[in-house]
């Protein structure tokens, strides 16, 4: 919440995510384009391969009928690299660790398909992985676990990448068992997409090496749901990728680095921080550190803020409507921050950590029973 509702009043509720392509040259009478096509990222981390159709459908229809270069693309809105040096390699390559990247699609995620073998210990059969981009090698060292043991596979795989190791086990007497994983590559993957689509529409795309030209004549554009739309779906689902997006985007819009940009905009707003170390977006990086204080008083200022309704209102509710708060959780961290109404109809802000958590105690219980007291 330390970044959506940062996002809510930096860049505004009308603010979209645009991605749009560009012609390097001026297409002549003929639809012939003596230069290249240039994908042009906004960092948007909803845009889809749907949407990467329609941009091709849309240069096609402006009458763009061959291409003497190259599909390129600019992610260059963002910085790189699209990773953390915090997070943990075992998680940047599977769906939740998905990278951030000036070009993204279908939120960065892959699915792979494994055939379980009948008993638990032998090898499962790989049966696919997709979407990748073309040239992309797996080695997969995924064995049978037992009935019911569900997903434990690990997947590896590095950015702008073209391999991807898995290990672990997926469950016996499962068929076509499907398990989530990040796309090494998003703009290559992009790219890759459009090249595809555009040439499925009759466009020929020579790929001859010419000199680059800076001037670029806008085509299409693609642009994203609003931002209230995309924090609703980030908070519902706690979307790393669309956190770590926002990030990115409140640093450039502010033309700080992100973490001092957000730093800042808080501590404006009086929100005196202690022990803050901020390395990323989404809170994924272990590395990250807050005191619960603090961000209590960020969601109470945000409240208190221009946007507060809305911030509000973007958060699930708990405990028959009196609780609006946002929870997160990896393993041996528990969080919980937002709002309580109370039987005589107080709101108040609260933050709830536990730190170092044994994995025997059930957080979730104790947390309702405490704000089940309280109010």
């Amino acid at each position: 919440t330390m970044t959506t509702a940062a996002a809510l009043e930096i860049l505004g509720p009308d603010f979209q995510f645009e991605t749009s392509v560009a012609a390097s040259s001026t297409p002549d009478a003929n639809g012939s384009l003596d230069g290249h096509l240039i994908l042009i990222g906004g960092g948007d981390p909803t845009l889809s391969s749907g949407d990467i159709e329609a941009l091709a459908d849309a240069v096609a229809k402006a009458g763009i009928k061959r291409i003497t270069g190259r599909v390129l693309t600019d992610v260059s809105v963002f910085p790189q690299p699209p990773v953390s040096d915090h997070w943990n390699w075992g998680d940047i390559g599977n769906a939740y660790g998905a990278g951030a990247y000036g070009l993204n699609v279908d939120h960065n995620r892959l699915s792979v398909t494994f055939a379980p073998a009948e008993g638990p210990g032998a090898p499962a059969s790989l049966l696919d992985i997709s979407p990748v981009v073309r040239g992309t090698e797996s080695v997969s060292r995924v064995t049978t676990g037992p009935p019911g043991s569900g997903d434990g596979v690990m997947i590896y795989s590095e950015p702008d990448g073209r391999r991807i190791t898995l290990t672990g086990t997926v469950p016996a007497g499962e068929k076509d068992f499907i398990v989530g994983g990040a796309i090494p590559d998003p703009p290559a993957l992009a790219e890759e997409l459009l090249a595809t689509h555009l040439k499925s529409l009759g466009v020929t795309i020579g790929g001859r090496k010419l000199q680059y030209k800076s001037d670029r004549k806008p085509l299409a554009t693609h642009r994203s749901a609003l931002l209230p739309e995309i924090i609703d779906h980030l908070h519902r689902v706690s979307d790393n990728l669309e956190a770590q997006c926002l990030f990115y985007t409140i640093g450039g819009r502010k033309g700080q680095d992100p973490p001092e940009a957000l730093k800042s905009f808080w501590q404006d707003k009086g929100v005196a921080f202690s022990g803050l170390r901020l390395i990323d977006g989404s809170g994924l990086a272990r590395a990250t550190m807050i005191r619960p204080l603090d961000l209590a008083l960020i969601n109470h200022h945000a409240r208190r803020g221009p946007r507060g309704d809305r911030f509000k209102q973007s958060l699930s509710t708990y405990l028959d409507g009196s609780v609006r708060s946002k929870l997160g959780a990896m393993s041996g961290v528990k969080t919980d921050v937002g709002f309580l109404t109370t039987t005589s109809g107080r709101e108040l802000t609260y933050c709830l950590m536990a730190n170092g958590l044994d994995p025997s105690v059930d957080f979730w219980p104790l947390r309702a029973k405490l704000l089940g007291g309280i109010r």
